[in-house]
């Protein structure tokens, strides 16, 4: 029964249309969630700043801005090195996950 699971077509047991594993299900929501996760820390980033010049000087207003912006950058770093890892750590071992 295990391998009969292992087999299964999930476009024609599940209605999935072209989607027939997990493997490849989830290889097409990694684009559209890196997108996703890219315009969310640009509008942070460009919150953080427009909070910034909007700040008036105030020590508090300031600090929060600038902590906003780290955060920002750090999200961004985050981004870039997950990226870099899916992409081209498979590559050196010579596995084809056919995201990218």
């Amino acid at each position: 029964m295990a391998e009969e699971a292992g087999k299964m077509d999930l476009s024609t047991q599940y209605g999935f249309g072209n989607i027939t594993s997990l493997g490849q299900g989830v290889s097409l929501l990694t684009m559209p969630a890196f997108s996703i996760a890219s315009v969310a820390v640009i509008l942070y980033f460009l919150f953080g700043i427009f909070k910034l010049i909007s700040s008036g000087g105030d020590k508090n207003a300031v600090a929060s801005a600038r902590n906003m912006i780290t955060h920002a950058i750090i999200g961004f770093l985050i981004l870039m090195l997950v990226f870099l890892i899916i992409k081209f750590i498979p590559e050196a071992f010579g596995i084809n996950l056919g995201i990218f």
